[in-house]
Parts: structure tokens; C-alpha cells; sequence
């Protein structure tokens, strides 16, 4: 199983100089609440293996978050855009082999509380063993 190491490669690539949203990257936000941010969310794991190898197929959400006073849009889509130029970049995760990492979907909405903006970008990982 990959474990967390798809995630540690995420969240390396969202925090390397100059790190996207002021750092402000998580997988638990915590009690500061602060805006922008990222959050690195669900995964989903499938089982990609052959009667010869191991392999896994993940999807995976990374969330951004923009509270602009004006109530635009563009604030989280300006995120949403580096999130996808920084993970499609990432060459490798650690103790595994990367056969492709690419971007499938980004949806973009504003939050039911009527002042946060949403963007849920989705990434598809074909992962072998090292």
C-alpha cells in the first residue's frame, strides 16, 4: 500500500519556496481558520496490481479556499490553476515508481455559507512499487 507518501509529495510541491497561499497548506485546518488556504483531502485508492506486480491507481482532491472581501471568484482560481502547475510537475514519490500524474477536473463554487469560494481539483496517480 502507498500510504501517506502521495500526499507528502503533494504537500511538498504546494510548500516549496515560494510556497503557495503564504504556506498556508493542511490536511486539518487548524482552530485560525485562515484564507487562502489549501487543503489536502480525500483519496480514493484502487487496487492496480498483475499477477507480476503491484500497482495502484489514486484519485486525489486537493481543496482551495479564498474569502475576498469583493466575493470574486478569481482569488481561488489564480489557486486552483498553481495547485494543478505544481502537482503535474511532481517526478516522484518516495520508496515508489510514478508512472503518471495528471489532472482530471477542477470544479469551482462558492461555499453554502455565501462567502468563501471553493475549488475542488481532482489529480489521478498510476503508482508501481520502486
Amino acid at each position: 500500500m502507498i500510504a501517506g507518501e502521495l500526499q507528502k509529495a503533494i504537500y511538498a510541491a504546494l510548500t516549496t519556496a515560494p510556497a503557495l497561499v503564504d504556506g498556508n497548506v493542511f490536511d486539518q485546518v487548524p482552530e485560525s481558520n485562515p484564507f487562502p488556504r489549501i487543503t489536502i483531502g480525500d483519496e480514493q485508492v484502487i487496487d492496480d496490481s498483475t499477477s507480476c506486480q503491484d500497482g495502484w491507481d489514486v484519485s486525489t482532491d486537493v481543496h482551495c479556499w479564498s474569502r475576498p472581501e469583493t466575493g470574486s471568484k478569481l482569488e481561488v482560481k489564480q489557486i486552483a490553476a498553481a495547485v494543478v502547475s505544481r502537482i503535474v510537475a511532481i517526478s516522484g514519490i518516495a520508496g515508489f515508481s510514478l508512472v503518471s500524474l495528471t489532472h482530471e477536473t477542477t470544479r469551482i463554487f462558492r461555499d453554502p455559507d455565501g462567502l468563501t469560494e471553493h475549488a475542488v481539483v481532482t489529480f489521478r496517480a498510476l503508482i508501481d512499487p520502486a
